[in-house]
């Protein structure tokens, strides 16, 4: 089953949703979460180093999220935003004998609006949820080769869809904690460029080209998050 196709069931059911959902004297949460992002994969023409795998693995972000509750409805709205980064040190192989270190990495700004549905099993303690939403990614990337920074000359954000299902569990009626999966469709695109023809690094001089390379950076995996609400 595809993501649309998914996030078209949590349509129908979000528009299905009223009912008699948990007393809940609180409308608004803000939750605090840290979450873990499975995979992201960049596509880059950067000509020196695009023969190189750039998959990154199991990278941490965070994320603030105001959520309101409709009274007497099983659903909720939400407007969130996440902070992502991820980098890692790669040896660039120039010559049989000479490695020089390069740093690739990206920062990312999801900022999405998801519709939740209160699955009508859930009590005042514990509560399951399953919805869905769109956003817009705003990042950029961070390369550099030998120390020598590759600075951003242009990005544009990109659009996608999400889908996430988890739960809440109250300690009491203000404080809670909760769990999810998130499947989203997370891209942007950052264009880059050396400002420098070349660089010296110890007794040998590298070569590099000052035309401007584009990364097209998606995610195609798991976002787990865990976080703390507080209701008002």
């Amino acid at each position: 089953m595809g993501r649309t196709t998914a996030l078209l069931m949590v349509a129908c059911m979000l528009l299905q949703g009223q009912g008699s959902a948990p007393a809940q004297e609180k409308n608004f949460t803000v939750l605090f979460k840290g979450n873990l992002t499975t995979r992201l994969n960049p596509t880059a023409t950067d000509p020196i180093t695009r023969f190189q795998p750039q998959e990154f693995t199991n990278f941490y972000g965070t994320e603030i999220e105001l959520k309101y509750q409709f009274t007497n409805w099983n659903l909720a709205v939400s407007l969130s935003a996440d902070y992502i980064a991820v980098s890692e040190t790669r040896p660039l192989r120039v010559s049989f004998q000479t490695e020089v270190p390069t740093e690739d990495g990206y920062e990312a700004i999801p900022v999405e609006i998801t519709g939740y549905f209160l699955i009508p099993a859930s009590g005042p303690t514990v509560r399951i949820f399953m919805g869905g939403g769109g956003g817009v990614y705003f990042g950029h990337r961070h390369y550099s080769i030998a120390g020598v920074e590759a600075p951003v000359t242009s990005s544009r954000p990109g659009f996608g869809i999400h889908v996430v299902a988890g739960l809440s569990y109250y300690f009491m009626s203000w404080l809670s904690m909760t769990a999810e999966m998130k499947f989203r469709d997370l891209q942007f695109h950052s264009t880059n460029a050396f400002s420098a023809a070349g660089i010296p690094y110890g007794d040998f001089f590298l070569k590099i080209p000052q035309t401007p390379f584009e990364s097209t950076v998606q995610t195609d995996g798991i976002v787990f998050q865990l976080g703390v609400g507080v209701s008002f």
